[in-house]
This record gives C-alpha cells, sequence and structure tokens, in this order.
C-alpha cells in the first residue's frame, strides 16, 4: 500500500507538538505508529528499554490479523520469513488423538494457517518502515506526567487547545526532561503500563498457581509432528506444546501442574524452574521419538494470569491503552500479540477519520466498548485452556476446547456486539441481521473484466470502506438499482461522508456469459465489467456467506443485498431492498458521521 504522507514531511527532529504520542516501543507501538503515518498524522514513540527485545515474547500471527496487515502493505516480509502452520495435532503417550486445521474449513480467506515468527523480526520490519519516514523509537524515555487541558484552554486557539494532552518526558540516559504537546496519547507499554497507572485505570484480574516455562531452539528429532503446533500429553511428562519457527527453530513450552513450585522445593530445595526442567519434560513428552536440542537460544518461565483494564481509554477519548497494557494472558493460545494488534487496527482508522473530520468524534468511544469485550472473550478462553494444559489427564478436554474456540482464537470468528441504546450502535447498524459485527468473508471470486480469480478485498487499504452489492443472478431488472448503487457511490456526498471514495464490487451468480448477453446494450459495458465479479467458485460461497445471512426471512433470501464494510474489515450494515438498496449505508454514515448526535 502507498502511504498516504511522504517521508519528507516528517521532521528529522522530535517535535514538541504532534498528532499522538505512544509510549512503547513494542509490535504494538510500531505497528500504531507505521498505521499513523500510513494516515498523515504526525507521531513520536518512546519505549524505557535501552534496546529492542532479540528472542522469545509474542510469536504467532493469526490468519485474520495478516488480512489486515495486508490492508497496511506490512505482511509480506512476515509471510517470506515465518513458518506456517496448517494444522493442529494432540498427542496422547506418543500417539496422535486429534488433528484438525488450525483454521476452520469453513473461513474463506487467503490465509487459512497460523504464521509462527518470532517477535523480534515483527518488530525489525516495522520499525525499518518507520525509519523510511525518519521516525525512531526515542530510548530509554518515557512519560513521567500526563496534564490534560481544562474546557477553557481546549476553546483556545492556541497549543492548549490544540492539543490538548502536555506530556513530560523523561529521557533516562540524559536524565533530562521536556514538555510535549498531543492530541492524543497512546498506552502501550505493556502488563506494568505507567500509562495506565497514571490516568487511574485498574488492571483486574487474578494470579494462578500455574506455572509455564518457553524456549526457542535449535532441535533435532523424529518427531512427525515437529512442523505442525502440536500439543502432547503423557503419563510420565508434563503437557507440551510444540511448534516450529522461522530459520529452522522450534518453540517448546513446558505447561506445568499447579502444585509445582510446592513440590520442586520439597524435592529440590528450590522453587525456581530451570532451562534444565524445560528440556527434560520436553524429552519425556515426546518419547518414544527422539529429541535432541543443539542450542537453546531463548528460554523463561512465566506465571499464568488473566488481567483485564477496567477502562482501556481516558481523559475525554485522548488517552487509549493498547496491547498488553488494557489486557494479559497466558501465551497458550498465542493470543497477545495478535489481540494488541486487534486493538490497533480498530482505534486508527477510527481516530484518522475523527481527525480528518469525517466521523464524530464520539465514535472513539466505540474503541474500548469493542476491543475491551473481546479481550475478556480471550481470557475467559485462555483460563479454561490453561487450566487444562496443566492437568495432564485432561487430553480430551484440553482438546475439546482448543478445537471449540478454533474460530475465534484465529481472530475469524471475532464479532463486535450490537443492540439498541448502545453507544456502540453508532458503528454497527441493523440487529436484524447475523452479519453485522462480524469479519467479512475475504472470498475468492471471478473479475468479469480479466477472467482472473481475486479476493473481494484485494487493494483495499486500511482507512477506505467497502461497499459489496449482492444482485444473486443478473438480469435487466437488476440493473437499474446497480445503477442506484454505482451513482451513489461515486457521488460526492457519500464521498465526503465516507472520507475517501469506496471499494466497490457487484457480485452476480451469473456465468460471464449470462453477464455479457445483459449488458450487450448498456454503453459503459467495459466499464460497467470493471466493477462486476461472478459468484461461481465453490457453490458461489460469496452469495451463501453474505446475502443468505443478511436475509431476514426465506422470502429475502435472493433479493439484491448491498453490504458496508467498515476500513478494519467488519461489517457495519447490511440492507435488502430493491427500489432503494443504499437506505441503510447513508443512514449509518450519517449517524456516525461528525455532525451527528449521540
Amino acid at each position: 500500500m502507498t502511504p498516504i504522507v511522504n517521508a519528507s514531511d516528517v521532521p528529522a527532529t522530535p517535535a514538541k507538538c504532534v498528532d499522538v504520542f505512544i509510549v512503547g516501543g513494542g509490535p504494538v507501538g510500531l505497528l500504531s505508529a507505521s498505521l499513523l503515518r500510513q494516515a498523515g498524522l504526525s507521531v513520536r514513540i518512546v519505549d524505557v528499554e535501552f534496546q529492542p527485545n532479540h528472542w522469545g515474547r509474542g510469536d504467532w500471527i493469526h490468519g485474520r490479523t495478516l488480512e489486515l496487515l495486508e490492508r497496511a502493505g506490512l505482511h509480506q516480509e512476515l509471510l517470506d520469513t515465518g513458518a506456517h502452520v496448517d494444522n493442529v495435532q494432540a498427542y496422547k503417550n506418543g500417539k496422535i488423538v486429534h488433528t484438525y486445521p488450525f483454521v476452520p474449513e469453513t473461513v474463506d480467506s487467503k490465509y487459512p494457517f497460523l504464521l509462527c515468527v518470532g517477535q523480534h523480526i515483527t518488530e525489525a520490519m516495522l520499525q525499518t518502515q518507520l525509519s523510511d519516514q525518519d521516525v525512531q523509537v526515542e530510548r530509554p524515555c518515557t512519560v513521567t506526567k500526563v496534564v490534560e487541558a481544562t474546557a477553557v484552554e481546549k476553546d483556545g486557539d492556541n497549543e492548549r487547545g490544540m492539543y490538548p494532552l502536555t506530556l513530560t518526558v523523561l529521557n533516562m540516559r540524559e536524565s533530562t526532561s521536556e514538555t510535549v504537546h498531543c492530541k492524543y496519547l497512546f498506552g502501550c507499554d505493556g502488563a506494568h503500563s505507567a500509562i495506565r497507572k497514571m490516568v487511574g485505570i485498574e488492571y483486574q484480574g487474578d494470579t494462578t498457581e500455574i506455572h509455564g516455562g518457553v524456549l526457542d531452539a535449535l532441535i533435532r528429532s523424529n518427531f512427525p509432528g515437529r512442523k505442525q503446533v502440536s500439543f502432547l500429553q503423557s503419563d510420565v511428562a508434563r503437557t507440551v506444546s510444540m511448534f516450529p519457527r522461522e530459520n529452522g527453530l522450534a518453540r517448546i513450552f513446558v505447561h506445568f501442574d499447579e502444585n509445582e513450585l510446592a513440590m520442586r522445593k520439597e524435592q529440590f530445595n528450590r522453587n525456581t524452574i530451570q532451562v534444565e526442567d524445560i528440556q527434560r519434560e520436553a524429552k519425556r513428552a515426546l518419547m518414544p521419538y527422539r529429541l535432541e536440542i543443539l542450542g537453546t537460544m531463548y528460554w523463561s518461565t512465566y506465571i499464568v494470569g488473566q488481567r483485564l483494564a477496567s477502562d482501556m481509554q481516558a481523559m475525554n477519548s485522548r488517552v487509549f491503552l493498547l496491547g498488553d497494557a488494557a489486557h494479559s494472558q497466558s501465551p497458550t493460545l498465542g493470543q497477545g500479540l495478535n489481540t494488541g494488534f486487534g486493538d490497533v487496527f480498530n482505534l486508527v482508522w477510527k481516530l484518522a477519520l475523527v481527525e480528518k473530520m469525517v466521523l464524530d468524534a464520539d465514535v472513539l468511544t466505540t474503541f474500548s466498548l469493542e476491543r475491551r469485550s473481546v479481550a475478556q472473550q480471550v481470557i475467559d478462553i485462555d483460563k479454561e485452556v490453561a487450566g487444562a494444559a496443566a492437568n495432564s489427564a485432561c487430553t480430551d478436554k484440553y482438546c475439546e476446547l482448543i478445537d471449540q474456540h478454533r474460530l475465534f482464537t484465529c481472530g475469524f470468528g471475532i464479532r463486535y456486539a450490537h443492540g439498541p441504546g448502545s453507544v456502540n450502535n453508532r458503528l454497527l447498524q441493523n440487529a436484524n441481521s447475523s452479519l453485522v459485527g462480524s469479519c467479512a468473508p475475504n472470498a475468492k471470486v471471478i473479475h468479469a473484466a480479466t477472467g482472473k480469480k481475486v479476493r473481494l478485498f484485494d487493494g483495499v487499504n486500511l482507512f477506505t470502506f467497502t461497499v459489496l452489492f449482492l444482485v444473486h443472478e443478473m438480469t435487466v431488472d437488476t440493473l437499474a438499482p446497480m445503477r442506484h448503487v454505482i451513482k451513489w457511490c461515486e457521488s460526492g456526498t457519500t464521498q465526503h461522508k465516507m472520507g475517501s471514495a469506496p471499494h466497490f464490487a457487484i457480485i452476480t451468480t451469473s456465468t460471464k456469459d449470462q453477464v455479457h448477453a445483459c449488458l450487450a446494450d448498456e454503453p459503459d459495458k467495459t466499464a460497467l465489467l470493471e466493477k462486476i465479479r461472478l459468484d461461481k467458485l465453490n457453490q458461489s460461497q460469496c452469495h451463501r456467506g453474505y446475502a443468505q445471512a443478511a436475509a431476514s426471512s426465506a422470502k429475502h433470501v435472493h433479493a439484491p443485498t448491498l453490504v458496508l464494510v467498515r476500513p478494519d474489515g467488519y461489517i457495519a450494515s447490511t440492507y435488502q431492498d430493491i427500489s432503494c438498496p443504499t437506505t441503510a449505508a447513508d443512514q449509518f454514515l450519517d449517524q456516525c458521521g461528525r455532525h451527528s448526535s449521540s
């Protein structure tokens, strides 16, 4: 994707006034900075550490996350580097007992797999992209004070009015402080977030007695499941998870029993888990297969716990918490990085369009409403799965839970709530549709003009709405509503409400010959064919996924359906009305537009 802003527009020295100040130079902070720069907003990003982490931490990137990274043009290097994993396998005493695709087969996506790549590689890729725009993480620095302007100051035509937050930024290397003014503050500074504490948001939850060990290593093994995500349980060992990483590495998790530390203190007179314990349990779990550890690149231990911030925004939607600063859980299902990235993708497009004076500022309140509920689901699932993993006798329960939550875990099952009376309904409309608030399937279709297979959202960026018009079989009767939707999409009023021209496609179940026959007498036939996609793959999967789900009753199953998709790839509105198919979309844009009322 071509950035909206040129690198030459970014000042080479740190600015005293910026649109967004980001605290935390990990992947969530780096992605935030990258997307904000693409939106044309100025940023500064700081981190308390002297240098980036080079090993460990999050390394699962789910298919849904890859779809969103593609919208930002940040996916290819990760795809080229990481290990692609198709299946999940469960072993008991060396025998395989369960196997299933990591992404359910019902999901229509370009990325029906798990990508395993080290967090340090993700961070390096994002930092390189930022460096091209003259943005660097300032280290070691932190924010020690945040002050919001008063109501009177906000009305002023000066720095305090334009940049309502005043920060005190400490450079820890030089022991100097500076004052920075900004419009927004992103707290991406991890589970021990200083920003969260500064704005008085509670971090609710608890820590269990379940411990885990993790190591990244070069291994030699005859284990047949080493190229998949494998969960191994045994009568003589702790539960172990194992999967491949980039450059031939493997990551191994050992899920120790709840009473592990008490037992260790009694048997070995020590209460810490060592790397030798992790290696030994991994070898036991893989029996009768051989496991030889050639070199350990990284190892660590952790305590399983789940915590959730009481809110994810503060100071009148000027301060936002993202990633581990807002929610944390065990690494059992690789949710940390993906949930944090989900926070970023949810927030940045809204903030960009608010700053562009397209959306009303009140829509920023939907960030916490939408993302906190997702984080709560992640935590609830993690409690169940982590508890089952710590009990080596629960093989069936462990596998059942993993299978049950696969759709949500891989990101494609995430759905934002909507309902009457909720502030959230400003960005979601038509509660009668089971589609609204869910992930828009990136179905494979055929481009009518070229005959080539394409995906619905090919070429869409992170700041553009998508309009899909599903007409089922194309006939003379469908031409009028088609032209109505085209005229609406191309109108200056609609594009002003959306902030730009929408990505648009007409989707039909007709064949190429039927479409050409229907358009034979149309003077703009060539232009129309460019907009048309043929839904002739996988038994018209696109219509089955969109139109049938949008239908309020059986008689509406074959009615033309308009679907409005938000820039973050979630369905905002669906409507079926052949006489005026854009009514609901207009209502949606009006209710969340800058001059709307709450």
